[in-house]
This record gives C-alpha cells, structure tokens and sequence, in this order.
C-alpha cells in the first residue's frame, strides 16, 4: 500500500476531499448566517427608568423628573425608599459630609449617537425624612 503521490490523485479521492470541502464550507455559511441573525436580531437592552425624561430634552426632562419624584416621594415622606429607588435605579447617592440633611444623587447613561446623560439630585432631609428632591437633566455630545 505505498501509494505515490501521483497515485494519490485518483478521481475518486478528488471527488471525496472535494464532497467534504463543500460540506465544510455550507456548514460555516450556515452557522455564520446564524449567529449574524441572533446578533442582529437579540432583544436589545430595555430602556432605562430614566430615558423617558432623558429623551424630553434638558428643560422638559427636568420640570417632568422633577414632578414626578415629587409626586411620588412628597414631603415629609421616608426617606429610605427614595434613597434605595434611585440606587436601584442607576444613581450614585452620597450625603453630603458638611450638611447631613442633603444627599447628592448622580446619574450618568451614555445614550445613541455619542450623547452622554446626566441627572443630578439633590436630596434635602431633616434627617429622616423628604424635605424636597431638585432634579438636574444634562444632555450632551461628545
């Protein structure tokens, strides 16, 4: 069975090697039509609590946040679920470390189209309690 490398090249062996090219090639169109469509057509990530105010604009997002949160947190409410809804919401909130009655609330989200979100609110408490909640919407490009 020492076959030269002429012999090799028999038509049968040449039908053979080229029967499983093909099917190797078919097989990665295949699997590569595939995974482009699970990519393209995966669920995209859900929008944020925030983007409806984002996606008003600066002003209008800041009068509507500002609106809601105080219809939902009025004063003299809790303090505590405030607090935990805007972490659980993104926001990054410290007291202030000069006045215990006031927590800073950072929100920051890259938005489509290179635009960058910010929120920031001011939290004023008499330590336990929601005295008042002032929103800051920035939009902008980088």
């Amino acid at each position: 069975m020492n076959l030269s490398l002429w012999q090799s090249f028999r038509p049968e062996n040449l039908r053979s090697a080229w029967l499983a090219f093909s099917f190797m090639a078919i097989v990665g169109v295949i699997i590569g039509v595939v995974a482009s469509f699970t990519g393209m057509l995966g669920s995209p990530s859900p929008p944020a609590e925030f983007d409806v105010y984002v996606n008003l604009g600066s002003r209008a997002g800041t009068e509507a946040l500002a609106r809601d949160l105080n219809q939902q947190h009025p004063a003299g409410t809790d303090l505590v679920p405030l607090i935990n809804r805007l972490q659980r919401s993104g926001f990054e909130c410290r007291a202030d470390y000069r006045q215990v009655t006031s927590y800073d609330c950072v929100y920051n989200r890259m938005m489509p189209n290179r635009r960058v979100a910010r929120i920031d609110a001011t939290v004023r408490t008499d330590g336990m309690r929601v005295q008042s909640i002032t929103p800051v919407l920035l939009v902008s490009v980088r």
